[in-house]
């Protein structure tokens, strides 16, 4: 209204009516406990207050703006820090080669890749994507995970064990023998194993690990039958589009990989 020099040019401005704006007017002035405009037949003006009152808005408007540009520019120039953690094996075999595919396409992105055998907390953490090889993912508020393929791992010992401790003949034998088992394994005091043979037949073994690891190259020395590797990320409601771009690419350059390697 003091922009516009005016209740009937203010109102034809932002069009609502005159007699409505002016209630608003008396409305705030009776909310501050102060007179806002001086008004004659003639003219109007702002008070002390009312000067006050009205830089303070302009500025923080004019800030409310100032942070919408900036942030759409960023959008615009796909300028953005994505943070992506992984599996270490995953991290060594696969990204090290993809990912500077990715970043000669998107010059402006820069990526962080935690790589780690532990499972990040993606929003507490603030991770933008998170890859996890586990063979159930779990259902978290607010993050949604798309399958990138099936990772195959066995159950594996030493020919010098089996010498030194005797030889399991089926798999209930297994809590019999020291193990290593994955973190993700753990429930209560111990550790449980789904197992699948090549017949489709499962067995869960529960047992007493000597040595639990998030590690995944010590995991595999001992480890449960299948995983499927999961692409983690938070709700992509106003997802930046840097964000958006690496989630796409790793959706078709992850599972390439995998079936190139027969996994």
């Amino acid at each position: 209204m003091v922009q516009c020099g005016g209740f009937s040019a203010a109102a034809r401005t932002i069009g609502v009516e005159k007699t409505r704006l002016s209630r608003r007017i008396a409305a705030l002035e009776k909310r501050l406990g102060v007179r806002l405009l001086q008004r004659t037949t003639r003219a109007l003006s702002l008070t002390e207050a009312g000067q006050r009152f009205f830089e303070r808005c302009v500025a923080t408007v004019e800030g409310a703006q100032a942070a919408y540009d900036s942030v759409a520019e960023l959008r615009r120039e796909r300028a953005w820090l994505v943070r992506l953690s992984s599996p270490v094996l995953l991290t060594q075999g696969c990204l090290a080669h993809a990912l500077p595919g990715y970043m000669k396409v998107n010059p402006k992105v820069s990526v962080f890749v935690e790589a780690t055998d532990r499972t990040v907390n993606v929003i507490e953490e603030r991770f933008d994507v998170a890859i996890r090889a586990k063979s159930e993912i779990e259902d978290v508020a607010g993050l949604v995970a798309k399958t990138l393929g099936n990772s195959q791992r066995v159950l594996v010992v030493s020919p010098t064990f089996l010498d030194r401790y005797g030889r399991p003949e089926t798999p209930a034998d297994l809590p019999k023998f020291d193990t290593v088992a994955s973190i993700d394994d753990v429930f209560d005091s111990g550790a449980r194993w789904n197992l699948t043979n090549l017949d489709e037949l499962a067995a869960h073994i529960e047992l007493k690990p000597r040595l639990v690891s998030s590690d995944l190259r010590v995991r595999l020395q001992a480890a449960v039958a299948k995983n499927i590797l999961h692409l983690v990320y938070p709700s992509p409601r106003g997802m930046p589009p840097s964000v958006r771009s690496l989630i796409d690419y790793l959706l078709i350059h992850v599972p390439a990989w995998l079936r190139e390697r027969g996994i």
